[in-house]
């Protein structure tokens, strides 16, 4: 049978930029300001794993 290995990291990311998209997505436009909020700090986590 085949394994199923979960990356822990991606779920941090995926938690992380998803908390910070609902959080920062206020006003007019949610949908969008919550994808690029959540899309930069997904970047930004992926950099700062990188120095890790």
């Amino acid at each position: 049978m085949g394994s199923l290995t979960i990356d822990i990291w991606t779920l941090i990311v995926g938690a992380l930029a998803g908390l910070v998209a609902v959080i920062g997505a206020r006003g007019g436009n949610r949908i969008v300001i919550g994808a690029l909020l959540g899309a930069v700090t997904a970047l930004v986590l992926q950099i700062l794993r990188g120095f890790l």
